[in-house]
């Protein structure tokens, strides 16, 4: 369980004094977010930068046992040069997490002019 940071602006009116002592009383209310962060990683162990990391919520679990997943779309984000990302989400709900990463390669050395060679003039 985390609380949530709280401040008291001591400017203006309130601007402490020369010799003055203030007494604060701080009560910290329950914090209801949470944060779901991970690595995303190739077979070798490296760090994937700018892999898709997409967030859903999940609509039931019981639809799950029947074939009937429904997830609904939260956010998305890009892994950065670690391989890392971060969400910021609420408490208490089913999440699903999709990892999409896709590097095309290039079999041949790619050409400037390359429409020109297939239709020479």
């Amino acid at each position: 369980m985390g609380w949530k940071l709280e401040k008291i602006d001591l400017v203006g009116c309130d601007r402490i004094k020369p010799n003055e002592e203030i007494d604060l009383c701080f009560v910290l209310d329950e914090e209801r977010r949470a944060a779901i962060h991970g690595v995303v990683k190739f077979p070798n162990g490296k760090p994937v930068e700018g892999a898709v990391v997409k967030l859903f919520e999940k609509k039931d679990w019981k639809d799950c046992y029947e074939n009937k997943c429904e997830l609904k779309p939260i956010t998305f984000t890009f892994t950065d040069k670690c391989g890392q990302f971060l969400f910021g989400v609420e408490a208490d709900k089913d999440y699903v997490i999709k990892v999409f990463y896709y590097k095309p390669e290039c079999k041949k050395p790619c050409k400037e002019n390359e429409e020109e060679e297939k239709y020479p003039r």
